[in-house]
Protein backbone atom coordinates (compact mmCIF):
# COMPACT_ATOMS: atom_id res chain seq x y z
CA UNK A 1 0.00 0.00 0.00
CA UNK A 2 1.09 3.19 -0.90
CA UNK A 3 0.34 6.84 0.48
CA UNK A 4 -0.22 9.88 -2.26
CA UNK A 5 0.92 12.73 -0.30
CA UNK A 6 0.55 16.52 -1.24
CA UNK A 7 3.65 18.02 -0.63
CA UNK A 8 4.12 21.80 0.45
CA UNK A 9 7.02 23.53 0.58
CA UNK A 10 8.28 27.45 2.07
CA UNK A 11 11.75 29.01 2.57
CA UNK A 12 10.55 32.19 5.33
CA UNK A 13 14.04 34.68 6.09
CA UNK A 14 14.74 34.87 9.22
CA UNK A 15 16.87 37.84 9.74
CA UNK A 16 16.93 40.28 7.17
CA UNK A 17 20.43 40.90 6.46
CA UNK A 18 21.25 36.76 6.18
CA UNK A 19 25.26 36.16 5.46
CA UNK A 20 26.67 33.01 4.06
CA UNK A 21 28.37 31.53 6.80
CA UNK A 22 31.92 29.93 7.08
CA UNK A 23 30.81 26.58 7.78
CA UNK A 24 30.63 23.97 5.41
CA UNK A 25 26.67 23.12 5.53
CA UNK A 26 25.81 26.95 5.94
CA UNK A 27 24.93 28.34 2.79
CA UNK A 28 21.78 29.72 1.37
CA UNK A 29 21.34 27.52 -1.71
CA UNK A 30 17.77 25.61 -1.77
CA UNK A 31 17.70 22.04 -0.11
CA UNK A 32 14.56 21.22 -0.64
CA UNK A 33 14.71 20.79 -4.31
CA UNK A 34 12.84 18.52 -6.27
CA UNK A 35 15.13 15.56 -6.38
CA UNK A 36 15.40 15.49 -2.88
CA UNK A 37 11.78 16.10 -2.22
CA UNK A 38 11.64 13.09 -4.56
CA UNK A 39 13.70 10.85 -2.10
CA UNK A 40 11.82 11.97 1.06
CA UNK A 41 8.53 10.63 -0.64
CA UNK A 42 9.97 7.55 -1.47
CA UNK A 43 11.11 7.34 2.21
CA UNK A 44 7.47 7.87 3.58
CA UNK A 45 5.78 5.30 0.73
CA UNK A 46 8.36 3.30 1.92
CA UNK A 47 7.64 3.57 5.81
CA UNK A 48 3.97 4.40 5.45
CA UNK A 49 4.39 7.38 7.10
CA UNK A 50 0.60 9.05 7.09
CA UNK A 51 1.50 12.53 8.05
CA UNK A 52 5.26 14.16 7.99
CA UNK A 53 6.66 17.79 8.64
CA UNK A 54 10.12 18.89 8.13
CA UNK A 55 12.41 22.39 8.93
CA UNK A 56 15.94 22.77 7.48
CA UNK A 57 17.18 25.47 9.56
CA UNK A 58 19.83 27.65 9.18
CA UNK A 59 22.12 29.91 11.98
CA UNK A 60 21.65 33.32 10.56
CA UNK A 61 19.67 32.87 7.12
CA UNK A 62 16.64 31.02 5.66
CA UNK A 63 14.83 28.17 6.93
CA UNK A 64 12.70 25.84 4.74
CA UNK A 65 10.05 23.80 5.58
CA UNK A 66 8.87 20.75 4.46
CA UNK A 67 4.96 18.96 5.05
CA UNK A 68 3.37 15.65 3.38
CA UNK A 69 0.59 14.03 4.06
CA UNK A 70 -2.44 13.91 6.31
CA UNK A 71 -2.93 14.89 10.05
CA UNK A 72 -6.39 13.02 10.35
CA UNK A 73 -8.85 11.33 9.44
CA UNK A 74 -10.87 12.99 7.68
CA UNK A 75 -7.96 14.10 4.94
CA UNK A 76 -6.43 17.25 6.30
CA UNK A 77 -3.27 18.01 5.21
CA UNK A 78 -0.34 18.54 7.49
CA UNK A 79 1.33 22.34 7.50
CA UNK A 80 4.27 23.93 9.15
CA UNK A 81 1.92 24.80 11.68
CA UNK A 82 0.81 21.20 12.44
CA UNK A 83 1.17 20.52 16.22
CA UNK A 84 2.95 16.76 16.89
CA UNK A 85 4.10 15.20 20.35
CA UNK A 86 8.27 15.58 20.13
CA UNK A 87 8.94 12.45 22.59
CA UNK A 88 12.00 12.41 23.91
CA UNK A 89 13.52 15.30 22.18
CA UNK A 90 11.73 17.27 24.85
CA UNK A 91 14.31 16.32 27.60
CA UNK A 92 16.69 18.94 26.53
CA UNK A 93 14.13 21.48 27.76
CA UNK A 94 14.31 19.90 31.05
CA UNK A 95 18.01 20.23 30.98
CA UNK A 96 17.92 24.19 29.78
CA UNK A 97 15.35 25.03 32.27
CA UNK A 98 17.42 23.83 35.32
CA UNK A 99 20.46 25.52 33.85
CA UNK A 100 18.62 28.68 33.72
CA UNK A 101 17.54 28.09 37.70
CA UNK A 102 20.81 27.14 38.31
CA UNK A 103 22.28 30.41 37.28
CA UNK A 104 19.62 32.30 38.84
CA UNK A 105 20.13 31.05 42.22
CA UNK A 106 24.40 31.91 41.45
CA UNK A 107 23.32 35.49 40.88
CA UNK A 108 20.72 35.87 43.80
CA UNK A 109 17.57 36.00 41.42
CA UNK A 110 16.06 33.11 42.86
CA UNK A 111 12.40 33.74 44.14
CA UNK A 112 12.43 30.71 46.33
CA UNK A 113 14.89 29.90 49.21
CA UNK A 114 16.86 26.22 48.93
CA UNK A 115 15.37 23.55 51.22
CA UNK A 116 17.04 23.86 54.49
CA UNK A 117 20.50 22.78 54.86
CA UNK A 118 21.34 23.35 51.27
CA UNK A 119 23.54 26.82 50.52
CA UNK A 120 23.77 26.78 46.81
CA UNK A 121 22.37 24.77 43.39
CA UNK A 122 24.49 22.96 41.31
CA UNK A 123 24.86 20.91 38.35
CA UNK A 124 26.53 18.15 41.34
CA UNK A 125 23.98 19.10 43.80
CA UNK A 126 22.72 15.73 45.80
CA UNK A 127 18.60 14.81 44.84
CA UNK A 128 18.15 13.76 49.00
CA UNK A 129 19.48 17.48 49.56
CA UNK A 130 17.15 19.22 46.73
CA UNK A 131 13.84 16.32 47.86
CA UNK A 132 14.51 15.09 51.25
CA UNK A 133 11.88 13.18 51.79
CA UNK A 134 10.81 12.61 48.77
CA UNK A 135 13.77 10.79 47.14
CA UNK A 136 14.90 7.94 47.66
CA UNK A 137 16.14 4.51 45.83
CA UNK A 138 16.52 0.94 46.67
CA UNK A 139 20.25 1.28 46.51
CA UNK A 140 21.23 3.07 50.01
CA UNK A 141 24.28 4.33 48.32
CA UNK A 142 22.84 5.58 44.91
CA UNK A 143 20.43 6.92 46.97
CA UNK A 144 22.27 9.21 48.68
CA UNK A 145 25.34 10.45 46.33
CA UNK A 146 22.88 10.60 42.88
CA UNK A 147 23.28 14.21 41.58
CA UNK A 148 21.66 16.11 39.09
CA UNK A 149 24.36 15.26 36.56
CA UNK A 150 23.75 11.45 37.39
CA UNK A 151 20.75 11.44 36.87
CA UNK A 152 20.04 13.72 33.30
CA UNK A 153 23.08 11.08 31.81
CA UNK A 154 20.99 7.86 32.49
CA UNK A 155 23.80 6.45 34.91
CA UNK A 156 21.21 6.33 37.78
CA UNK A 157 21.67 2.30 37.42
CA UNK A 158 17.88 2.00 36.76
CA UNK A 159 17.08 0.07 33.41
CA UNK A 160 13.93 1.36 31.17
CA UNK A 161 10.96 0.92 33.61
CA UNK A 162 8.50 2.83 31.76
CA UNK A 163 5.91 0.57 32.77
CA UNK A 164 6.13 1.28 36.00
CA UNK A 165 3.98 5.03 35.27
CA UNK A 166 0.93 4.54 36.65
CA UNK A 167 -2.50 5.98 36.54
CA UNK A 168 -3.25 8.47 38.31
CA UNK A 169 0.10 9.09 39.49
CA UNK A 170 1.55 12.59 39.64
CA UNK A 171 5.42 13.48 39.40
CA UNK A 172 5.65 13.25 43.30
CA UNK A 173 4.00 9.53 43.06
CA UNK A 174 6.23 8.44 40.59
CA UNK A 175 9.47 9.93 42.59
CA UNK A 176 8.57 8.27 45.57
CA UNK A 177 7.52 5.63 43.83
CA UNK A 178 11.45 4.95 42.64
CA UNK A 179 12.33 3.21 46.17
CA UNK A 180 10.22 0.25 44.76
CA UNK A 181 12.08 -0.32 41.83
CA UNK A 182 15.20 -2.53 41.64
CA UNK A 183 18.47 -1.40 39.83
CA UNK A 184 20.69 -3.35 37.50
CA UNK A 185 24.03 -1.09 37.89
CA UNK A 186 25.47 0.76 40.23
CA UNK A 187 25.42 4.51 40.48
CA UNK A 188 27.92 5.66 37.41
CA UNK A 189 28.33 1.41 36.13
CA UNK A 190 26.68 2.43 32.73
CA UNK A 191 24.60 4.52 30.49
CA UNK A 192 21.02 3.28 31.13
CA UNK A 193 17.92 4.93 30.06
CA UNK A 194 15.52 5.99 31.90
CA UNK A 195 12.57 7.98 31.67
CA UNK A 196 11.68 8.39 35.33
CA UNK A 197 14.43 10.55 35.85
CA UNK A 198 13.27 13.54 33.55
CA UNK A 199 10.39 13.46 35.97
CA UNK A 200 12.74 13.92 38.64
CA UNK A 201 14.58 16.66 37.18
CA UNK A 202 11.24 18.29 36.10
CA UNK A 203 10.22 18.23 39.55
CA UNK A 204 13.18 19.99 40.66
CA UNK A 205 12.51 22.91 38.75
CA UNK A 206 8.85 22.86 40.29
CA UNK A 207 9.94 22.30 43.69
CA UNK A 208 12.80 25.06 43.72
CA UNK A 209 11.32 27.56 41.40
CA UNK A 210 7.58 27.83 43.35
CA UNK A 211 5.97 27.15 39.72
CA UNK A 212 4.99 24.47 38.16
CA UNK A 213 7.49 23.03 35.75
CA UNK A 214 5.19 23.40 32.21
CA UNK A 215 4.97 26.80 33.47
CA UNK A 216 8.45 27.42 34.21
CA UNK A 217 9.39 26.40 30.54
CA UNK A 218 6.50 28.44 28.96
CA UNK A 219 7.84 31.81 31.16
CA UNK A 220 11.53 31.09 30.56
CA UNK A 221 11.49 29.48 27.05
CA UNK A 222 8.91 29.37 24.90
CA UNK A 223 7.56 33.02 25.24
CA UNK A 224 10.81 34.34 24.38
CA UNK A 225 11.24 32.43 21.76
CA UNK A 226 7.86 32.98 20.47
CA UNK A 227 6.65 29.49 20.87
CA UNK A 228 3.09 30.82 21.43
CA UNK A 229 1.49 27.25 19.71
CA UNK A 230 3.56 24.94 21.92
CA UNK A 231 2.33 23.30 24.95
CA UNK A 232 2.52 20.18 26.90
CA UNK A 233 -1.38 20.12 27.52
CA UNK A 234 -3.05 17.64 25.13
CA UNK A 235 -6.68 19.28 25.54
CA UNK A 236 -4.79 22.93 24.28
CA UNK A 237 -3.63 21.08 21.67
CA UNK A 238 -6.80 19.40 20.04
CA UNK A 239 -8.51 22.80 20.77
CA UNK A 240 -6.15 24.65 18.54
CA UNK A 241 -7.13 22.86 15.73
CA UNK A 242 -4.17 21.93 15.03
CA UNK A 243 -2.62 19.34 16.87
CA UNK A 244 -2.04 15.86 14.18
CA UNK A 245 -4.08 12.99 15.19
CA UNK A 246 -1.75 9.70 15.68
CA UNK A 247 -1.48 6.55 14.22
CA UNK A 248 0.43 2.96 15.03
CA UNK A 249 3.11 1.50 12.78
CA UNK A 250 0.85 -0.76 10.68
CA UNK A 251 -1.45 1.82 9.94
CA UNK A 252 -4.50 1.96 12.85
CA UNK A 253 -5.37 4.98 15.01
CA UNK A 254 -5.15 5.35 18.54
CA UNK A 255 -5.68 7.91 20.94
CA UNK A 256 -2.63 10.46 21.99
CA UNK A 257 -0.50 8.61 24.21
CA UNK A 258 -0.61 11.52 27.05
CA UNK A 259 -4.33 11.23 27.41
CA UNK A 260 -5.10 11.45 30.83
CA UNK A 261 -2.04 11.40 32.15
CA UNK A 262 -1.11 14.48 34.32
CA UNK A 263 0.80 16.86 32.47
CA UNK A 264 3.63 16.99 35.26
CA UNK A 265 4.12 13.77 34.96
CA UNK A 266 4.39 13.18 31.43
CA UNK A 267 6.16 16.94 30.42
CA UNK A 268 9.88 16.03 31.59
CA UNK A 269 10.56 12.98 29.94
CA UNK A 270 8.35 13.41 26.04
CA UNK A 271 5.61 15.50 27.20
CA UNK A 272 6.15 18.91 24.61
CA UNK A 273 3.73 19.55 21.41
CA UNK A 274 4.88 21.70 19.37
CA UNK A 275 5.50 22.16 15.30
CA UNK A 276 8.43 22.54 13.04
CA UNK A 277 8.00 26.42 12.56
CA UNK A 278 8.59 27.02 16.04
CA UNK A 279 11.33 24.56 16.85
CA UNK A 280 12.97 26.64 14.24
CA UNK A 281 13.49 29.01 16.67
CA UNK A 282 15.02 26.15 19.64
CA UNK A 283 17.18 24.79 17.21
CA UNK A 284 18.39 28.83 16.47
CA UNK A 285 19.26 28.92 19.88
CA UNK A 286 21.89 26.09 20.22
CA UNK A 287 23.51 27.75 17.06
CA UNK A 288 23.39 30.70 18.04
CA UNK A 289 25.31 30.53 21.76
CA UNK A 290 21.61 30.82 23.60
CA UNK A 291 20.79 34.58 22.11
CA UNK A 292 17.35 34.73 20.47
CA UNK A 293 18.70 36.90 17.65
CA UNK A 294 15.44 38.10 17.30
CA UNK A 295 15.62 40.05 20.13
CA UNK A 296 19.01 40.03 20.77
CA UNK A 297 18.14 38.35 23.87
CA UNK A 298 20.07 35.22 25.86
CA UNK A 299 17.30 32.73 26.27
CA UNK A 300 19.57 30.22 27.70
CA UNK A 301 22.75 30.83 29.27
CA UNK A 302 26.36 29.70 27.48
CA UNK A 303 27.62 27.64 30.27
CA UNK A 304 24.78 26.12 30.66
CA UNK A 305 24.50 24.63 26.72
CA UNK A 306 28.03 23.55 26.97
CA UNK A 307 27.21 21.79 30.19
CA UNK A 308 23.78 19.78 28.58
CA UNK A 309 25.45 19.90 25.08
CA UNK A 310 28.56 18.39 25.92
CA UNK A 311 28.76 14.20 26.97
CA UNK A 312 29.16 13.30 30.57
CA UNK A 313 28.20 9.31 29.96
CA UNK A 314 28.94 7.34 26.80
CA UNK A 315 26.35 5.34 25.14
CA UNK A 316 28.07 3.71 22.82
CA UNK A 317 31.68 3.34 23.18
CA UNK A 318 32.86 2.17 19.72
CA UNK A 319 31.88 3.74 16.32
CA UNK A 320 30.37 2.14 13.66
CA UNK A 321 32.63 2.66 11.09
CA UNK A 322 35.58 4.77 10.51
CA UNK A 323 34.16 8.06 9.81
CA UNK A 324 32.44 8.23 12.83
CA UNK A 325 33.17 8.27 16.65
CA UNK A 326 31.73 7.21 20.04
CA UNK A 327 28.53 9.04 20.91
CA UNK A 328 28.33 10.37 24.77
CA UNK A 329 25.22 11.48 26.03
CA UNK A 330 24.91 15.01 27.43
CA UNK A 331 21.66 15.91 29.21
CA UNK A 332 19.16 15.49 26.74
CA UNK A 333 21.01 15.35 23.91
CA UNK A 334 23.44 12.97 22.47
CA UNK A 335 26.98 13.71 21.04
CA UNK A 336 29.03 12.74 18.37
CA UNK A 337 31.38 12.95 15.61
CA UNK A 338 30.39 12.33 11.77
CA UNK A 339 32.96 12.48 8.79
CA UNK A 340 33.83 15.45 10.89
CA UNK A 341 31.27 17.13 11.91
CA UNK A 342 30.24 17.67 15.28
CA UNK A 343 26.55 16.34 16.19
CA UNK A 344 24.65 16.81 19.08
CA UNK A 345 21.03 15.22 18.25
CA UNK A 346 17.84 13.30 20.07
CA UNK A 347 15.17 11.58 18.83
CA UNK A 348 11.67 10.68 20.22
CA UNK A 349 9.46 7.88 19.89
CA UNK A 350 5.76 6.95 21.87
CA UNK A 351 2.83 4.97 20.77
CA UNK A 352 1.81 7.27 17.75
CA UNK A 353 4.59 9.56 17.57
CA UNK A 354 8.00 9.69 16.43
CA UNK A 355 10.40 12.68 16.08
CA UNK A 356 14.18 13.94 15.38
CA UNK A 357 16.11 17.24 16.14
CA UNK A 358 19.84 16.73 14.21
CA UNK A 359 22.04 19.88 14.89
CA UNK A 360 25.75 19.71 12.87
CA UNK A 361 26.16 22.66 15.55
CA UNK A 362 29.66 24.11 14.11
CA UNK A 363 27.94 23.93 10.72
CA UNK A 364 25.70 26.08 11.32
CA UNK A 365 22.38 24.03 10.47
CA UNK A 366 19.96 21.92 12.02
CA UNK A 367 17.04 19.73 11.28
CA UNK A 368 14.21 18.92 12.87
CA UNK A 369 11.68 16.07 11.36
CA UNK A 370 8.33 15.03 13.08
CA UNK A 371 5.91 12.17 12.34
CA UNK A 372 2.59 11.10 13.31
CA UNK A 373 3.28 7.34 13.71
CA UNK A 374 5.28 5.58 16.12
CA UNK A 375 8.25 3.11 15.48
CA UNK A 376 9.44 5.67 12.06
CA UNK A 377 12.93 6.39 13.64
CA UNK A 378 14.57 4.59 10.96
CA UNK A 379 12.69 6.66 8.50
CA UNK A 380 13.20 9.93 10.22
CA UNK A 381 16.96 8.62 9.95
CA UNK A 382 16.89 8.16 6.51
CA UNK A 383 15.78 11.83 5.38
CA UNK A 384 18.42 13.57 7.45
CA UNK A 385 20.82 11.17 5.64
CA UNK A 386 19.73 12.73 2.72
CA UNK A 387 18.90 16.35 3.77
CA UNK A 388 22.56 16.36 5.18
CA UNK A 389 24.25 14.86 1.61
CA UNK A 390 21.89 17.58 -0.16
CA UNK A 391 23.48 20.16 1.95
CA UNK A 392 27.17 18.77 1.60
CA UNK A 393 26.85 18.37 -2.20
CA UNK A 394 26.24 22.41 -2.19
CA UNK A 395 30.04 22.94 -1.25
CA UNK A 396 31.52 20.24 -3.28
CA UNK A 397 31.35 17.83 -0.27
CA UNK A 398 31.07 14.22 -0.52
CA UNK A 399 29.73 11.96 2.00
CA UNK A 400 29.77 8.53 1.72
CA UNK A 401 27.41 5.43 2.05
CA UNK A 402 28.47 5.37 5.83
CA UNK A 403 26.22 7.73 6.29
CA UNK A 404 23.86 5.47 6.41
CA UNK A 405 24.34 3.37 9.07
CA UNK A 406 25.88 6.35 11.49
CA UNK A 407 25.68 6.15 15.38
CA UNK A 408 22.39 7.90 15.47
CA UNK A 409 20.68 5.13 13.84
CA UNK A 410 21.61 2.66 16.82
CA UNK A 411 20.02 5.68 18.97
CA UNK A 412 16.22 4.77 18.54
CA UNK A 413 15.15 5.64 22.11
CA UNK A 414 17.05 2.69 23.91
CA UNK A 415 13.74 0.44 25.17
CA UNK A 416 13.15 -3.37 24.87
CA UNK A 417 12.71 -5.17 21.63
CA UNK A 418 9.64 -4.58 19.62
CA UNK A 419 6.79 -7.13 19.35
CA UNK A 420 7.63 -7.93 16.11
CA UNK A 421 11.51 -9.14 16.82
CA UNK A 422 12.02 -12.42 17.29
CA UNK A 423 8.57 -14.18 17.46
CA UNK A 424 8.44 -16.86 20.12
CA UNK A 425 8.08 -20.74 19.61
CA UNK A 426 4.55 -21.59 19.00
CA UNK A 427 5.78 -25.62 19.41
CA UNK A 428 6.08 -25.21 23.17
CA UNK A 429 6.19 -29.17 24.37
CA UNK A 430 7.72 -29.46 27.65
CA UNK A 431 5.55 -29.80 30.27
CA UNK A 432 5.18 -27.01 32.77
CA UNK A 433 3.09 -26.37 36.37
CA UNK A 434 -0.15 -24.64 36.67
CA UNK A 435 1.44 -21.08 36.23
CA UNK A 436 -2.10 -18.88 36.23
CA UNK A 437 -3.07 -16.91 39.18
CA UNK A 438 -2.07 -13.54 40.33
CA UNK A 439 1.96 -12.35 41.23
CA UNK A 440 3.08 -8.85 42.50
CA UNK A 441 5.97 -6.40 42.14
CA UNK A 442 6.52 -3.79 44.52
CA UNK A 443 7.36 -1.31 41.50
CA UNK A 444 5.27 -2.48 38.82
CA UNK A 445 2.00 -3.44 40.36
CA UNK A 446 -0.15 -7.15 40.45
CA UNK A 447 -0.58 -9.24 37.66
CA UNK A 448 -2.97 -11.87 37.06
CA UNK A 449 -1.87 -14.17 34.62
CA UNK A 450 -4.96 -16.24 33.15
CA UNK A 451 -4.78 -19.25 30.15
CA UNK A 452 -7.60 -19.92 27.73
CA UNK A 453 -9.43 -21.96 30.06
CA UNK A 454 -9.85 -19.64 33.03
CA UNK A 455 -13.49 -18.78 34.28
CA UNK A 456 -12.18 -16.10 37.31
CA UNK A 457 -14.23 -12.85 37.18
CA UNK A 458 -10.61 -11.35 36.90
CA UNK A 459 -10.20 -13.48 33.77
CA UNK A 460 -13.41 -13.17 31.99
CA UNK A 461 -13.09 -9.81 30.86
CA UNK A 462 -9.35 -9.74 30.02
CA UNK A 463 -9.72 -13.05 27.75
CA UNK A 464 -13.38 -11.69 26.09
CA UNK A 465 -10.33 -8.77 25.11
CA UNK A 466 -8.07 -10.83 23.26
CA UNK A 467 -10.93 -12.97 21.75
CA UNK A 468 -12.42 -9.71 20.38
CA UNK A 469 -8.69 -7.53 19.70
CA UNK A 470 -5.65 -10.42 19.60
CA UNK A 471 -7.79 -13.63 18.34
CA UNK A 472 -4.78 -15.52 16.90
CA UNK A 473 -3.04 -15.70 20.40
CA UNK A 474 -5.69 -17.29 22.19
CA UNK A 475 -4.76 -20.45 20.00
CA UNK A 476 -2.03 -21.56 22.24
CA UNK A 477 -2.99 -23.83 24.87
CA UNK A 478 0.06 -22.39 27.07
CA UNK A 479 0.04 -19.25 26.79
CA UNK A 480 -0.87 -16.75 29.25
CA UNK A 481 -2.81 -13.45 29.56
CA UNK A 482 -3.15 -10.67 31.70
CA UNK A 483 -3.67 -6.76 32.26
CA UNK A 484 -1.26 -4.60 33.68
CA UNK A 485 -2.53 -0.94 33.79
CA UNK A 486 0.65 1.65 32.69
CA UNK A 487 0.71 4.45 31.60
CA UNK A 488 1.58 3.73 28.02
CA UNK A 489 -0.60 0.01 28.09
CA UNK A 490 -3.30 -2.07 29.66
CA UNK A 491 -2.49 -5.87 28.38
CA UNK A 492 0.48 -7.82 28.49
CA UNK A 493 0.61 -11.95 26.78
CA UNK A 494 2.81 -14.31 27.30
CA UNK A 495 4.15 -16.74 24.08
CA UNK A 496 6.03 -19.76 25.28
CA UNK A 497 9.63 -20.40 24.34
CA UNK A 498 11.36 -24.10 24.41
CA UNK A 499 12.96 -23.67 26.90
CA UNK A 500 11.66 -24.66 30.06
CA UNK A 501 9.76 -21.67 32.14
CA UNK A 502 10.84 -19.03 29.78
CA UNK A 503 8.12 -16.59 27.63
CA UNK A 504 8.26 -14.05 25.58
CA UNK A 505 6.42 -10.89 26.87
CA UNK A 506 4.61 -8.84 24.95
CA UNK A 507 3.02 -5.25 26.56
CA UNK A 508 0.54 -3.22 24.28
CA UNK A 509 -3.16 -1.81 24.02
CA UNK A 510 -6.40 -4.27 23.23
CA UNK A 511 -8.79 -1.86 21.33
CA UNK A 512 -11.77 -4.16 21.33
CA UNK A 513 -13.76 -1.86 19.21
CA UNK A 514 -10.99 -0.19 17.14
CA UNK A 515 -10.50 3.56 17.31
CA UNK A 516 -11.38 6.44 15.19
CA UNK A 517 -13.83 6.11 12.25
CA UNK A 518 -12.26 2.03 11.80
CA UNK A 519 -14.67 0.08 14.44
CA UNK A 520 -12.37 -3.28 13.85
CA UNK A 521 -11.10 -4.58 16.74
CA UNK A 522 -6.93 -4.49 16.63
CA UNK A 523 -4.44 -4.85 19.47
CA UNK A 524 -1.31 -2.51 19.38
CA UNK A 525 1.83 -4.15 20.94
CA UNK A 526 4.55 -1.57 22.01
CA UNK A 527 7.51 -2.88 24.13
CA UNK A 528 8.84 -6.72 24.78
CA UNK A 529 10.69 -8.24 27.68
CA UNK A 530 11.65 -12.35 28.44
CA UNK A 531 9.91 -13.51 31.77
CA UNK A 532 11.83 -16.79 32.78
CA UNK A 533 9.72 -18.42 35.73
CA UNK A 534 11.44 -19.81 39.10
CA UNK A 535 10.10 -23.31 40.13
CA UNK A 536 11.02 -25.08 43.10
CA UNK A 537 10.02 -28.58 44.25
CA UNK A 538 6.97 -28.03 42.04
CA UNK A 539 5.98 -24.42 43.48
CA UNK A 540 6.17 -21.44 41.07
CA UNK A 541 8.13 -18.92 43.36
CA UNK A 542 7.32 -16.38 40.80
CA UNK A 543 9.35 -15.05 37.70
CA UNK A 544 11.81 -12.44 36.72
CA UNK A 545 11.12 -9.95 33.77
CA UNK A 546 13.73 -8.76 31.44
CA UNK A 547 15.61 -12.24 30.78
CA UNK A 548 17.67 -12.74 33.85
CA UNK A 549 15.85 -15.52 35.23
CA UNK A 550 16.52 -15.28 38.85
CA UNK A 551 14.75 -13.25 41.61
CA UNK A 552 18.70 -11.92 42.46
CA UNK A 553 19.44 -10.42 39.33
CA UNK A 554 15.96 -9.74 37.62
CA UNK A 555 14.97 -5.99 36.41
CA UNK A 556 11.57 -6.79 37.96
CA UNK A 557 10.70 -9.84 39.74
CA UNK A 558 6.85 -10.54 40.47
CA UNK A 559 6.46 -12.97 42.99
CA UNK A 560 3.96 -15.65 42.97
CA UNK A 561 0.37 -14.78 45.85
CA UNK A 562 0.43 -18.19 47.80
Amino acid sequence: MKFHHLIAITTVALVAQATASQHTFDVLEPVLTPDLTDIIQGIIDTHQIPGLALAIVRKNGHSEFGTWGKKSEDGSRVTEDTLFNIGSCSKAFVAASLGILIEEFAQGRNTTPLPTGLSTLSWQTKLADILPGDWELSDPWASKKANLIDILTHVSGLARHDLAYKRPHSALDTIRHLRNIRPSHELREKFSYNNQMYTVGAHVITALSGVPFTEFVKDRILKPLRMTQSTYLIDEAVQSGKVSETWTSFGRRIPPWMDGLEPELTAGPGGLISNVKELVSWVKLYLNNGVNLDTNTTVVPLRTLETITSAHSIAYGTPTRLSDTIMGYGLGWARFSLAGHDMIYHNGGAPGVSADITIPVFDGVGVVSLANADEKQSALHDINVAVLRKLASHTNESISDDLLIYPWARFVTPGPRRAHEEDPSTTHVLPRPDLTGTYDDDGYGTLTLCDVSSLSDKCRPVLNNFRRADESSMGDPNGLFGSLPSALTNHARFSPTNTAGQYIVDFGSLYPTGYGRNTTPFAHWITRATADFVVEDGIVKGFGLSGYGSEDNSDVWFSKRV
